[in-house]
């Protein structure tokens, strides 16, 4: 499962498509965005604004999910989805949150449950093997990248701002023409 669905969020769906994973759900606040997690190879999404994200994921999963990745850094986002996490299920959490915010994490269910809590950062990966290896998926078609990219024209850079911040568009790009 993956919290946020911005670059890093689709980036981890396509990556759980390319591992062959049967089951990807994708939750995000924007409708559009979870509409392109779709198209990049999640199989359920879950809108928070829709309803009630604990219960969703019940009735997706039945017990809870094995892994979960946190792509917002809000500290009640990793709440609730360390909430989400069945028996020895692991969180992975991939930006970083406000050191100020306040958590309610529940530390004896997380030790009585087994959850794991993993921090990445950077990717974790050695650039001279993973960016050939991305290139040869990409290539491949497995890893369709560049559709999380809209180019902007840098005199357009208010566009891109407002386009990102609404979710309209997942990664500006501004171009020096």
């Amino acid at each position: 499962m993956v919290f946020g669905a911005g670059a890093v969020g689709m980036s981890a769906i396509l990556a759980a498509r390319v591992a062959r994973v049967q089951t990807i759900v994708a939750v995000d606040m924007v409708d559009a965005r979870l509409d392109l997690a779709r198209e990049l190879g999640a199989t359920h999404t879950v809108n928070p604004g829709h309803g009630d994200v604990a219960e969703a994921l019940a009735t997706i999963t039945g017990s809870g999910v094995d892994y979960a990745i946190d792509t917002t850094g809000n500290a009640a986002v990793v709440d609730g989805m360390i909430q989400s996490l069945g028996h020895r299920g692991h969180a992975i959490l991939l930006a970083a949150a406000n050191p100020e915010a306040e958590t309610r994490v529940n530390l004896a269910l997380a030790v009585a449950q087994a959850i794991r809590v993993t921090s990445v950062v950077e990717g974790g990966a050695i650039p001279q093997l993973f960016i050939p290896e991305l290139i040869e998926l990409y290539l491949a078609g497995e890893f369709p990248f560049d559709r999380l990219i809209r180019r902007y024209a840098f005199a357009d850079i208010a566009q891109a701002f407002a386009d990102s911040e609404s979710g309209a568009v997942v990664k500006p790009v501004l171009t020096f023409d």
